[in-house]
């Protein structure tokens, strides 16, 4: 996908400066064509007219080489920037892979340390695992946000109890209610970061101890994932929500996080809308491609074993 969108991009300039390059030859060989014909009517000007000609000529010439010279310049900056580009993403892809094994290492080591402690509690401990979360997140959010525009995603079906699991996992301590069941199909990677997202915000921003995930499939063959928290809502303008590096309050983050959340849904034929819930608190709803042949496949099997 990107190696042919950077040949299009290629090619349209190379179009670019042929048709360019091409109509200020016409137009040299028009006007010189002029000066011909008229030199021919009137050759008591033949002085003055080879003078025009003279000019034209070197005009015509100038500005031909002009465009040759931008167009190969213009060539040269695209080629530049692409190549910058595949390094930007290659640095950050290998920096977040890292990053990440390193900070997988340190969450398993802090959680070992709280298992070992046994049911003592133990805020450095507790602060220690919330930040791995989040420089976790941050990093994702960051490999995203490079590769938003050019980046690949695999659709594949993905079940909610397994984004629901991913979410148990970072936040063991969070009440996380499922209801209802379904499959999307979708990149299971970009589903965890958007669910992911969504929480964090709910959690750092929203001070909310409960998380409700309600999945409803619909006739049409699509999945709404509502995701609906006890926290403090949000009272600013919802229009803002999801744009990149919005800040609503002094406290609050740069909008990366959402804005990556609705790109991502759009990217996997998704949407993502917010509003405030009934008794307070923050709701995302979310709308997937589903498919409702494996859910019924899945039953069958579960019916028969």
């Amino acid at each position: 996908m990107k190696r042919s969108l950077d040949q299009v991009k290629i090619l349209l300039v190379i179009l670019w400066v042929l048709f360019t390059v091409t109509l200020a030859g016409w137009w040299l060989i028009f006007g010189l064509r002029q000066l011909d014909r008229l030199d021919q009517l009137h050759v008591e000007h033949a002085e003055q007219l080879q003078r025009h000609y003279q000019m034209l000529l070197w005009e015509g010439g100038i500005l031909i080489a002009l465009l040759i010279g931008g167009g190969l310049a213009l060539l040269y900056y695209a080629r530049r920037e692409q190549r910058r580009h595949a390094q930007v993403e290659e640095f950050f892809a290998a920096f977040t892979h890292d990053a990440k094994t390193a900070l997988a290492s340190l969450r398993l080591q802090a959680e070992s340390l709280k298992e070992d402690l046994g049911a003592s509690p133990n805020p450095v401990l507790d602060r220690l695992l919330q930040d791995t979360v989040r420089l976790q997140l941050q990093l994702e959010n960051s490999l995203f946000l490079v590769n938003l525009p050019t980046g690949r995603l695999l659709v594949e079906p993905v079940r909610i109890s397994q984004l629901v699991g991913v979410l148990r996992h970072h936040w063991p301590d969070l009440t996380i209610i499922q209801n209802g069941e379904g499959v999307v199909m979708g990149d299971a990677r970009a589903l965890e970061s958007v669910v992911t997202n969504l929480v964090h915000n709910a959690v750092t921003h929203g001070r909310a101890s409960e998380i409700k995930l309600t999945a409803e499939s619909s006739d049409t063959g699509r999945l709404s994932l509502r995701v609906a928290d006890n926290g403090r809502g949000f009272a600013g303008d919802f229009r803002q929500l999801g744009r990149l590096f919005v800040r609503h309050a002094r406290g609050s983050g740069s909008g990366v996080g959402l804005y990556i959340c609705r790109q991502l849904a759009k990217r996997m034929n998704g949407t993502l809308s917010f509003a405030r819930g009934d008794a307070g608190g923050f709701v995302a709803e979310l709308d997937f491609p589903s498919t409702t042949e494996l859910v019924a496949a899945d039953q069958r099997q579960h019916k028969l074993a």
